[in-house]
């Protein structure tokens, strides 16, 4: 081996430990820049992760976050509750942060929110799980669900700079902003405004099928949330939240599979998708999907009426 090659080598070695030190030094620094969040989606997974105390806990993507009135519901029901929904987020996110808390904590309740399509395979589905990489190795199940992402970004999240670089804007907002939205005060829970009784609506995109291509991993993940709750010894309460005008007359091949997997596994549903008091009625939701603060008064009182009598 010539001189020439062997300080070649040498060079690039020096140059791999500085990469790897920066990285693990501004990793650091960006970690507990992180964890000072006080609002926002990240604010939510870490408190899942690190600090749950709550009697009731809620998860789900916005159908959660958007429907269910945390403090109406601590009050109702006189239990305290948060609202662990996040934008745009399945089962494969859900599972790993019942698990996180179920590692430390026993609430009394688990409420996960589906939609009748929760089981259709979605590519997005995965690439949103991304919402988890600054948390690689805080556990084994939000690892698990990190490995089921596209592009191996298991692999990738070994560099800690990695994980974060794509926080910063969220970590200015949620950490330094006078307008920071403080998600702490409204126990998780987040409103959307306005409604659809000036706008024609016909048609329910919960109804269009297509092409049927059911999601194994989410299946998978339904039934060990089930396991992981019973081994606890925790009431665990499926829902699905009112859509202003879902058809119940058209089959629905995702939801007739995710009856009857809950039919199997013998978890309570509380299904409201179809009903009547929110069916069609424009002043309690904001889009086909979504309700307003105004519904998900009505929902919440609803849905804590039924805890109530049934689960507490």
């Amino acid at each position: 081996m010539s001189q020439n090659f062997k300080i070649f080598l040498v060079k690039i070695a020096a140059v791999a430990c500085v990469l790897i030190v920066v990285d693990v030094v501004a990793g650091f620094g960006l970690k507990n820049l992180f964890y000072k969040q006080r609002g926002g989606k990240y604010y939510k997974i870490s408190h899942a992760v690190k600090n749950t105390t709550e009697d009731i806990v809620i998860f789900g993507s916005s159908h959660a976050s958007e429907h269910f009135d945390a403090p109406l519901m601590q009050k109702l029901t006189g239990k305290t509750t948060f609202n662990f929904g996040n934008q745009g987020q399945s089962i494969l996110y859900t599972y790993p942060l019942v698990k996180s808390i179920l590692a430390y904590h026993k609430p009394l309740l688990i409420i996960v929110n589906l939609d009748y399509s929760e089981l259709q395979y979605k590519s997005e589905a995965y690439e949103r799980l991304s919402i988890l990489m600054p948390y690689f190795h805080v556990n084994s199940a939000i690892d698990s669900a990190i490995a089921l992402m596209p592009d191996h970004q298991d692999l990738k999240c070994y560099s800690a700079l990695y994980r974060y670089n794509s926080t910063l804007g969220n970590i200015m907002l949620n950490t330094y902003s006078k307008k920071i939205m403080q998600l702490s005060y409204n126990n998780g829970y987040e409103q959307i405004s306005g409604n659809i009784c000036n706008v024609d609506r016909t048609e329910n995109p919960q109804n269009e099928i297509g092409l049927v291509r059911f999601d194994q991993h989410k299946i998978d993940y339904l039934i060990k949330l089930a396991g992981a709750a019973q081994k606890a010894n925790v009431k665990l309460l499926i829902t699905t939240t009112p859509l202003y005008n879902y058809n119940p007359a058209v089959k629905n091949v995702y939801k007739e599979k995710l009856i009857q997997i809950l039919n199997q596994l013998t978890i309570t549903y509380l299904d409201g998708g179809t009903n009547a008091d929110f069916k069609g009625k424009c002043q309690y939701f904001s889009d086909d999907t979504h309700l307003n603060p105004q519904g998900a008064d009505g929902w919440t009182t609803l849905c804590s009426q039924y805890i109530k009598s049934k689960l507490l």
